[in-house]
C-alpha cells in the first residue's frame, strides 16, 4: 500500500480557521492593555487635579501672607484678623499712585482680604462652610480670632492663615482639606 503524501492544499485544509482564533486571543490582549493604559491615565489625571489644587493654595496664602507684611501697620492694628471678607465698596488700587486722596491701612487691608477671597473662590473649590480664617496668637498663646476694639497683634505674635477647601479623597469620598501657614510679620 502506497500512501499518498498530502499536497499542500490538503495540509491547509486541517489548520482551517486556527488565525482567527490567535487574531481573538491577540484583540483581547489588547484591549485588556488599553484598558490599563486607561486607567493609569484617568489615575494620572485626578493626581495631577490634586497637586494643582494643592499648589494653588500654597499660593494663595503664601500672597496672602506677603500683602500682610507689605502693610505692617494693618497686620500689626489686627485689621487682618477675618473669617470672612465683605466687599468694602471701594478700590485702593484705583487711588494709587500720587492721587490726592489715598486709603488708610486699614482700607487696604479690606480691599486685600476681598480680592484675596475673591482669587480664592475661583481657583478652588471653596469649603463654603469655613473657607478661610486669619488669627493672631500671643507670646502667652492665647489666640485672637476676631478684631475687636484693642486688640492688637505686635510683630512678634504668631499669624495664621488657614484655607479650606474640598477635594476627592479615594477613602472618604468628597473632604476638606487644609492649608496653614504660621509667620511672624
Amino acid at each position: 500500500m502506497l500512501h499518498a503524501k498530502p499536497t499542500n492544499l490538503e495540509s491547509t485544509r486541517m489548520y482551517k480557521g486556527f488565525t482567527l482564533v490567535e487574531v481573538l486571543i491577540a484583540v483581547i490582549v489588547l484591549g485588556i492593555g488599553l484598558l490599563g493604559i486607561a486607567g493609569l491615565q484617568l489615575t494620572g489625571i485626578k493626581n495631577n487635579y490634586t497637586a494643582y489644587t494643592r499648589s494653588q493654595a500654597v499660593d494663595l496664602v503664601s500672597s496672602l501672607a506677603d500683602k500682610m507684611r507689605a502693610n505692617i501697620g494693618a497686620t500689626v492694628d489686627g485689621t487682618y484678623i477675618a473669617t470672612s471678607a465683605a466687599n468694602p465698596g471701594f478700590d485702593c488700587s484705583a487711588t494709587f499712585p500720587g492721587a490726592a486722596t489715598s486709603c488708610t491701612e486699614s482700607e487696604i487691608s479690606q480691599v486685600d482680604l476681598f480680592s484675596w477671597f475673591q482669587l480664592a473662590s475661583t481657583s478652588l473649590p471653596l469649603n463654603t462652610a469655613s473657607p478661610f480664617s486669619i488669627t493672631c496668637t500671643t507670646t502667652a498663646g492665647v489666640e485672637i480670632v476676631a478684631n475687636a476694639a484693642g486688640d492688637t497683634c505686635p510683630k512678634d505674635f504668631k499669624h495664621t492663615i488657614t484655607l479650606n477647601w474640598y477635594e476627592q479623597d479615594p477613602d472618604a469620598g468628597l473632604a476638606t482639606k487644609s492649608m496653614s501657614i504660621d509667620f511672624q510679620p
